[in-house]
């Protein structure tokens, strides 16, 4: 395997990367099929079955995406635009902590990708939907009633996001694939959402953004803002840079001072070296004489 296939995953053709569902492709053909029968009949009636095939595989529209590779970003859960970004009282669905949090909103047209995917590195605590409305067909409003709703709660180290995802209620629109308890990567897909909708982001109110109102999105791939409780590799202090604590001079403890430490009188010293030479001078005399009188 070439290194142009290992890190693109698709050799020479790693640009194509977008693809559809294998349901999709089914519905879409049998939307087809049906559109040629109904054709047959009456014309006009053929241009319902591609209008239909093209919705179908709009809704099941998918991308392989690369999360960045790092343990401590949040990343956009879906494809879509920032709506707005204010502090708000999270939904009690989340089992978030009490108080405002800050929400991001983020909204997806019909024609983006339908992979929904984890925003941390964690486990997916909890997991609410509710039944949606079938004769509630657009989501012009994430607070419209009868629209397919999941909240979601993903917790890491210290630190929790919510999702609340919603769209509309005809056809099957919203799945989601994970379950709580389950341990998740950022960047991996843990459900679907069909032709668009809205996805709340509630952060820490501390969190620091790196995206503004009105910036596109890509899902997986852009960093929304970094886990507060998380520690970056490069902030962590070097060995070399780390100072061992000196105790000041009046906290040290006095040593005791023997005899034998004690310095004595230098003149007393070089008197007493001086008579060890002189008596050592006599010894070697006294061995020389004693010598001389054998011979």
């Amino acid at each position: 395997m070439t290194r142009e296939k290992r890190a693109g995953g698709q050799g020479r053709w790693s640009w194509a990367r977008t693809g559809f569902d294998a349901e999709g492709l089914v519905g879409a053909l049998a939307a087809w099929l049906t559109g040629l029968l109904l054709g047959a009949i009456w014309g006009p009636l053929f241009w319902l079955g591609m209008i239909l095939a093209v919705v179908i595989l709009l809704g099941t529209r998918k991308q392989v995406r690369t999360p960045p590779d790092a343990a401590n970003l949040v990343l956009s859960p879906c494809d879509g635009v920032v709506h707005s970004i204010e502090m708000v009282m999270p939904p009690s669905e989340l089992r978030l902590p009490t108080g405002d949090r800050l929400r991001l909103r983020i909204a997806s047209s019909p024609a983006t990708t339908n992979p929904i995917y984890a925003p941390i590195t964690g486990e997916v605590t909890s997991i609410i939907l509710e039944d949606p409305n079938p004769s509630v067909v657009l989501a012009g409003n994430p607070m419209t009633p009868g629209l397919a709703v999941a909240h979601l709660k993903l917790e890491s180290v210290g630190d929790a996001v919510g999702l609340m995802i919603s769209t509309g209620g005809f056809g099957p629109r919203l799945d989601v694939s994970s379950e709580a308890g389950d341990a998740v990567r950022a960047g991996r897909a843990i459900g679907k959402r069909r032709l668009g909708g809205w996805c709340d982001v509630y952060l820490k109110p501390g969190a620091r953004l790196l995206v503004s109102p009105g910036q596109s999105l890509i899902g997986a791939e852009t960093v929304l803002c970094r886990l507060s409780a998380a520690i970056v590799e490069d902030e962590l202090p070097r060995e070399e840079d780390v100072v061992e604590p000196q105790p000041d001079e009046e906290d040290l403890p006095a040593l005791p001072v023997t005899a034998e430490a004690t310095p004595g009188d230098p003149e007393e010293e070089s008197a007493k070296l001086f008579e060890k030479l002189k008596r050592h001078a006599e010894h070697a005399n006294g061995h020389s004489g004693s010598g001389e009188e054998a011979s």
